[in-house]
């Protein structure tokens, strides 16, 4: 006796039909993507004079809205 469930049988998988399918979301890409923008963002708010806390502070609030973060 087979103590397996029928669903595991790979001929009753023939009988499936897939009607929906959830996005695939790429978090890392938006994260490098994001990395690569603070830097630049971090570099121009510099050479613009602002200090290392005011930067700080810029740059934070723009990779919480990057990251669909709560601010």
């Amino acid at each position: 006796m087979n103590d397996e469930p029928d669903i595991l049988d790979p001929e009753a998988w023939d009988d499936i039909e897939i009607t929906s399918v959830e996005p695939v979301v790429d978090h890392y890409g938006g994260v490098k993507r994001a990395a690569s923008i603070v830097g630049d963002l971090r570099k121009a708010l510099r050479e613009e004079g602002f200090t290392r806390e005011e930067t700080f502070a810029l740059v934070s609030v723009y990779w919480a809205s990057e990251m669909g973060l709560p601010l």
